[in-house]
């Protein structure tokens, strides 16, 4: 598989809107549990998310769109095509793929409450969430959905559409809001938990519910290069599933599917791989279902380590797979994985794995991130630092 580089990265989350406050957060082990600062709902709590600050959004004044939403994709687009060095008028074959799993339903949220015009609430304004304004995309263009998978399946969608021509280049990535629909949807699955979420603990209790978003800048390695372009890190590979196995409920079988298909398009083998950004939602069934998958997979290759930013930043739904890649671009530049904060006891059920509460130095430069949603939609991303492709060409 053509390697992809990645050329620009930009973030937008309750910690932070720079890479660096963004990774500082990661591993400063603080607690940003909150109330949702908007309402209070009869039937549910909204005292234990993770909420981007008023002030946060306040600095979204200049960015374009009707909802939150649409405002911190036309932040994130243009963060990442600046930090890309492309010009932000989208000239050229660039276009845009974007993931959210609730954005379509801010509009209509915001419509019922009286704040926003009721005939904005049509399928083409609402889910349309790529940013036009003074953007002439020349590429394809498209919002797509895979409830918890869609931050990280953009970036792989994308990466395919430059290989096969379509585009010279994509913006890529996921976001969602926090809305009162995910809360109570949340809440009536009972997977949100009122203390911290502790994935792979053996306390672990369940989400916490969180909003904010990455995207990406992707080009060819070679065009990169030829323009010398700074490369954040190279996608190697991707694997996607949709096994439909349970609405809610993930598979050993489809996780592992995704994992097999991204090792093989990556071709890399278990063992060249030096972590890992779990999707690690911190519930029981998820958390054991994902390390299941894995070491089905891994076979008698002992797994790497482990880790999952939730426990951090909790579950920014949409955006939860490009904030997961994020974290795989910067534990490459840091040379460590971030700890799981809050772990406590590694729960035991779990066989050998290797997760900490304290980063993790990291003994290669090869990592899997992985990203599940609903119905079985299942992401899984193979990522390294330019040194590893270099190696591999060198050997053949």
């Amino acid at each position: 598989m053509t390697a992809i580089a990645i050329t620009g990265s930009s973030v937008f989350s309750p910690n932070g809107s720079t890479d660096q406050g963004f990774w500082e957060s990661l591993v400063d082990g603080a607690d940003r549990r909150g109330p949702w600062p908007h309402r209070a709902l009869e039937i549910y709590p909204v005292d234990n998310v993770i909420a981007i600050p008023e002030a946060t959004w306040a600095t979204l004044s200049d960015a374009h769109g009707t909802t939150r939403s649409k405002r911190m994709a036309d932040f994130l687009a243009r963060g990442a095509l600046r930090d890309a060095g492309l010009p932000v008028d989208g000239a050229g074959r660039v276009g845009c793929a974007l993931g959210t799993t609730t954005a379509c339903a801010e509009l209509m949220e915001l419509a019922t409450l009286g704040a926003a015009d009721e005939g904005a609430t049509g399928a083409h304004q609402s889910a349309d969430l790529v940013p036009r304004e003074g953007l002439s995309w020349q590429g394809p263009t498209l919002t797509l959905s895979t409830a918890c998978s869609s931050g990280l399946l953009a970036p792989a969608l994308a990466a395919d559409m430059i290989k096969s021509g379509e585009a010279e280049a994509m913006v890529a990535g996921g976001m969602d809001v926090l809305l009162e629909y995910t809360i109570c949807g949340f809440n009536s699955l009972r997977v949100a938990t009122q203390e911290t979420c502790r994935p792979f603990s053996s306390e672990r209790k369940g989400v916490i519910l969180s909003e904010g978003g990455a995207c990406f800048c992707l080009e060819p390695v070679e065009a990169a290069q030829v323009r010398q372009a700074p490369i954040q890190a190279v996608i190697l590979g991707y694997g996607i599933s949709c096994d439909g196995g349970h609405p809610t409920a993930p598979s050993v079988a489809g996780i592992g599917r995704a994992i097999r298909q991204a090792l093989a398009s990556a071709q890399v083998s278990p063992v060249e791989i030096s972590g890992v950004i779990a999707h690690g939602t911190g519930t029981p069934t998820n958390d054991k279902v994902e390390i299941e998958a894995m070491r089905d997979v891994f076979g008698d290759v002992p797994l790497p380590p482990v880790t999952s930013v939730k426990s951090a930043i909790g579950h920014a739904q949409g955006g939860a797979g490009a904030i997961s890649l994020l974290a795989a671009l910067l534990s490459l530049k840091h040379g460590e994985l971030p700890g799981i904060t809050h772990l406590g006891e590694v729960d035991p059920a779990l066989g050998a794995v290797s997760v900490s509460a304290r980063p993790m130095p990291l003994e290669g430069t090869c990592l899997m991130v992985n990203a599940f949603g609903f119905g079985g939609n299942n992401c899984v991303m193979i990522v390294a630092d330019e040194r590893f492709l270099a190696t591999r060409r060198q050997l053949g």
